[in-house]
């Protein structure tokens, strides 16, 4: 049986999302170090290759927000074309000016390949404590640190957005029949509702269990109740024309 289990711990054990993960250092409190501890402590033989695959699908999708990122704003830049006024109204000291700065800006474009990303920043700072923030909520974190990131809070954003479904233990462990439906998962009421309603839409609504002769009671005694409601009322309509 220890057998068994430990083929079907290795089975799902390799096949790990990788979007959970970056969900889990999109979190200030758990970041990396605390996946790696985690990674070390369920298979320690794996955890340096899970790690080093994980910072390089991090890594690989920030550098995609970054080319967005400039390329949409390169693209929004536009040229300026000064006109013969303002040639004529430029000084030498401006031009002078310019000069400098130009000859500055160039020495330290230079540098520019050393500067570190926001999402070096962002896992060489310090976790959260969770004891501090025990009930935090991540989204709205990097949405008031928007400012701070830029282009890794959209891709926080994005990844934590993403409804994650969980299926029953029972479905993936259990030696038997299915225990729940496949249809059980953790989602938002307003998901819910609306799978609820495509089924219907797709496959008509679900039969009714009982039998036939069960329908006609209830239809009979919904019949008796209506009668006698409108019963009611019609005696007391009587009494108030006598009166």
């Amino acid at each position: 049986m220890a057998k068994e289990m430990q083929v079907k711990f290795a089975k799902y054990w390799e096949d790990y999302s990788i979007i959970l993960a970056m969900g889990a250092i999109f979190d200030p409190r758990l970041k990396l170090q605390v996946l790696e501890k985690l990674y070390e402590t369920l298979d320690p033989s794996t955890s340096s290759l899970k790690t080093k695959d994980l910072k390089t699908h991090l890594t690989t999708l920030y550098k995609e927000y970054q080319d967005r990122t400039w390329g949409s704003s390169s693209g929004s830049s536009t040229s300026y074309t000064p006109t013969p006024q303002d040639l004529v109204n430029e000084s030498p000291l401006e031009d002078d000016l310019d000069s400098d700065l130009f000859e500055l800006e160039r020495s330290l474009g230079s540098n520019l390949g050393n500067t570190r990303t926001h999402l070096d920043v962002y896992l060489d700072e310090e976790r959260l404590d969770r004891k501090s923030f025990p009930n935090l909520d991540v989204l709205n974190y990097w949405r008031e640190n928007q400012a701070r990131f830029g282009d890794l809070a959209m891709m926080a954003r994005d990844i934590l957005s993403i409804p994650i479904t969980t299926v029953a233990s029972e479905s993936a462990f259990s030696i038997g029949a299915r225990v729940l439906t496949p249809y059980r998962s953790r989602l938002l009421p307003k998901n819910v509702q609306a799978l609820l309603c495509t089924r219907n839409w797709l496959r008509g609504f679900a039969e009714y269990e009982g039998t036939v002769e069960d329908v006609d009671d209830m239809c009979n005694e919904d019949a008796r109740k209506n009668t006698t409601t409108s019963g009611v009322d019609g005696s007391r309509s009587e009494d108030s024309n006598v009166r």
